[in-house]
């Protein structure tokens, strides 16, 4: 034994390598092929049925998402003015004037919104409006069922699945199983009182296009139920209708296995808390078997592979791991005898690579160790200068321009005075003592300040108008936020523009945020611009030479400090005029104690 371990430790590293790979892939691709085709039928319908369960998910999500818009716009249209006349009317019926208002809004979320087939309007005296759909028989539409669910729940938005039995059609030609019924009453938001119902027509076309997208397995489906048990949307499949419900215990969601036809099927579900809609995925145990069979000839087929492969390829590998260790002895007997300027080049990554790399480092750290002190005490003492520098700069800027403005005050050049003031205002709060936030009062004076500055330069083609109220002033922003703004409103709106212009300066609370505007009816921009802008806004585009800097600065430094939530957001009209509205945190100011 003594004899097999000395001739073992005299062999050279490169077969003790080859030995050592060779038996470690021996070992773990044996081990992983028995171990792992015995535990891989349990995990495989683990992984299997939480990869269903989240297509289930994001199927859910979607309709979630396609059912929410369109409430939205059933949202819209019961605040629409004309519908709202509409609604409130009593006992009478609309003129035509109104019917053809009423029949140009509906036409108009129609046409924007391809999956609605028909809008119908129904007020609480049972007159009813639509440009699609009528009523049946003369029966008052305020007795359907879905009218007076609507006036029982004001506050929600009823799904109605299959709506067979309606006194309503439509000059299309479709059956109820192609259709969802949205159904939605509209309040007088004063009084709250129920005004009437909006009811809403859907194309299955979408949740079908939805679903067709999804594959479960080879031959799984989706299906869709309705609170009540009902078939909101099924594929052409006989199983759907041998699915009893009573299989399917209470609960958000679940798992079980069935016999259908002499099949076993796994049966996964999901409960919509939107909707409250039941999501079910339903996919054929043979399914499963046939890629656990699969999976485990491929194994196997690995296996025998990898072993073959393994033994040609570990005598090459080994000699590219052995050749540059040679190479960095060598070079490190140069570095022994004083010649600092080796160098150890690698066309890899991996620890020899790293190891390299560290060996460089060390030499130009060796190279560089004499320069270092001296480098760090020129910076040290420029740094001390530029500190100096900071500190007297300002000092000296503001004692020279209140001697300018004594100056002007003794010649009673009032204009000259206002100027410098606004310009001593305007580096005052500019500098802010190196702080990077500010009052909303120091920035309002800061950008009156500039305006100040910039009539005395276009009196005759500039006017502007500040409009912030007094209870914001207390709040803290990132400052010189506007001035940049009202610098692009003239120089791009107003100049670009024949006559005198006007800039509005405002700014109001809305929910958690100050919301601040400039507005100026200059040039405006054109649309394919705006749009780009907009886009540099978001971050969906990097920004061109051809943009300045100012405008997007501004929006970075919010978003940098607070998140993509806030920012800047650009409206305009061409050849009417542009507004710039600025979104920034409520922040209030942290008073000093102590």
């Amino acid at each position: 034994m003594r004899a097999y371990l000395r001739w073992w430790h005299d062999r050279s590293i490169r077969f003790k390598l080859n030995c050592i790979f060779l038996l470690i892939i021996l070992i773990s691709i044996l081990t992983l092929s028995f171990w792992g085709i015995r535990t891989y039928s349990s995990y495989s319908e683990n992984q299997a049925d939480q990869s269903t369960l989240q297509m289930i998910h994001q199927v859910e999500s979607n309709v979630d998402y396609y059912i929410e818009h369109l409430k939205d716009v059933q949202h819209y249209i019961s605040q629409d003015p004309e519908v709202e006349k509409f609604m409130q009317m009593k006992g009478q019926e609309p003129s035509k004037d109104e019917v053809a208002r009423i029949d140009k809004t509906l036409t108009m979320y129609t046409e924007r919104n391809k999956e609605i087939m028909g809008i119908m309007l129904v007020n609480k005296s049972g007159a009813f409006t639509s440009h699609d759909m009528f009523r049946i028989t003369r029966d008052s539409l305020v007795e359907e069922s879905w009218f007076q669910d609507a006036l029982k729940a004001p506050n929600d938005t009823m799904i109605i699945s299959n709506p067979i039995g309606r006194n309503v059609s439509t000059s299309q030609n479709y059956s109820s199983y192609d259709v969802l019924s949205l159904v939605h009453a509209v309040v007088d938001p004063q009084t709250e009182e129920v005004l009437g119902v909006v009811l809403m027509d859907l194309r299955m076309d979408m949740i079908k296009s939805i679903f067709e997208n999804v594959k479960l397995g080879k031959s799984g489906f989706m299906y869709i139920l309705d609170h009540k048990g009902n078939i909101v949307y099924a594929p052409t499949n006989d199983i759907v209708y041998r699915i009893q419900s009573k299989w399917l215990p209470d609960g958000s969601q679940g798992s079980l296995t069935q016999q259908i036809k002499g099949h076993d099927y796994r049966i996964l579900f999901n409960d919509s808390a939107t909707n409250k809609w039941r999501f079910i995925g339903v996919i054929p145990n043979d399914d499963y078997q046939r890629v656990i069979t699969d999976i485990q000839l491929y194994t196997l087929i690995v296996t025998f592979i990898t072993i073959v492969l393994a033994s040609l390829l570990s005598a090459y590998f080994t000699g590219t791991l052995i050749r540059p260790i040679r190479k960095l002895m060598s070079l490190m007997s140069h570095v022994k005898n004083g010649e600092l300027n080796q160098r150890f080049v690698s066309e890899t990554k991996d620890e020899i690579g790293q190891l390299g790399n560290s060996f460089n480092h060390m030499l130009e750290e060796i190279n560089n160790l004499i320069n270092v002190v001296y480098a760090e005490q020129k910076k040290k003492r420029e740094a001390e200068l530029q500190v100096l520098q900071a500190q007297i700069k300002p000092h000296f800027l503001y004692n020279t321009l209140d001697t300018i403005q004594w100056m002007a005050q003794e010649y009673e050049a009032d204009d000259i005075i206002e100027v410098i003031g606004a310009l001593t205002n305007l580096f005052r709060i500019g500098l802010n003592r190196g702080n990077e936030w500010i009052p909303v009062r120091d920035e309002v004076k800061h950008a009156e300040s500039y305006m100040i500055i910039q009539m005395s330069r276009y009196m005759d083609k500039l006017d502007f108008k500040f409009d912030i109220p007094e209870h914001l002033y207390s709040y803290q922003v990132l400052k010189l936020i506007l001035q940049p703004l009202i610098e692009n409103a003239i120089y791009h709106g107003i100049k670009a523009r024949t006559g005198k212009g006007k800039i509005s300066i405002c700014a109001e609370l809305e929910s958690d945020l100050i919301c601040f505007r400039i507005t100026d009816d200059g040039a405006g921009i054109p649309p394919e611009k705006l749009e780009e802008i907009n886009q540099i806004l978001r971050g969906e585009k990097m920004r061109e030479d051809q943009y300045g800097i100012g405008l997007f600065n501004v929006n970075e430094r919010i978003q940098l400090t607070y998140g993509t939530a806030y920012g800047i957001q650009i409206y305009s009209a061409l050849g009417k005029g542009t507004t710039v509205e600025i979104k920034h945190p409520m922040v209030q100011a942290v008073k000093k104690t102590g």
